[in-house]
């Protein structure tokens, strides 16, 4: 049997569940700390790279690029993406067109064949990064107050899903429609395994709220 948010928790829970996931996105958006002022390790200088690879651009539409992808929620400054642009030029990974040394802020980038190469090589590790951070999830898990649980476990679950399908909707165009096919019935699958164990814990959970109810209700009537 497949439960709503309303049938599991009833009127009050589930209300209550709705105003933490409406909070949780209001900080998001709204909140200095959500802001990135930093990222992993060698995130940026790759990600400039691929975004030369794609097509030549300016250092600034870099930076907006990345701006909008995240939402605002990291926009690196100047400070730290020109440098990186001219080391990579430095090491021959990219170039500027031929003709007079303008301004950095108005120069157009452009990949190399050695920036290729680099490129190649280095996207197994980011490849491989979501891997290695799950090794990190019972940090994380143990960091996370009881308090902020319910909000964090609802908006984390929608968040997984939004990561997902933009993955998705994003790549699938560059691969083939057999590959296409795989995915979409493993993700599936894995849908349901979460749903069968939501169930249970539904379950589970159910006679502890129907007591806890009936108590309250008998200390009222007292």
């Amino acid at each position: 049997m497949r439960y709503s948010l309303y049938q599991a928790h009833g009127p009050v829970k589930a209300t209550r569940l709705r105003q933490l996931r409406q909070e949780s996105k209001e900080d998001c958006s709204s909140s200095p700390s959500a802001r990135l002022h930093s990222a992993p390790k060698g995130l940026l200088r790759h990600y400039i790279l691929h975004r030369i690879a794609q097509r030549p651009v300016h250092g600034y539409e870099v930076i907006q690029d990345i701006g909008s992808r995240t939402e605002g929620a990291w926009r690196p400054g100047a400070g730290s993406l020109y440098p990186i642009l001219k080391k990579l030029e430095s090491e021959g990974l990219i170039e500027t067109e031929a003709g007079p040394r303008e301004e950095a802020t108005r120069r157009v980038y452009h990949i190399t064949p050695k920036g290729v190469q680099s490129l190649a090589e280095s996207k197994e590790m980011f490849t491989n990064f979501q891997h290695r951070w799950s090794f990190m999830r019972k940090i994380f898990i143990e960091l996370i107050d009881p308090e902020n649980l319910a909000s964090f476990f609802v908006d984390n679950s929608n968040r997984q899903f939004q990561l997902a399908r933009e993955i998705f909707e994003s790549k699938a165009s560059k691969i083939p429609e057999r590959d296409i096919e795989y995915m979409l019935k493993e993700y599936a699958l894995g849908l349901e395994r979460q749903l069968s164990w939501t169930n249970v814990k539904i379950h589970e959970i159910k006679p502890r709220l129907m007591a806890t109810t009936t108590r309250r209700k008998g200390a009222k009537m007292q």
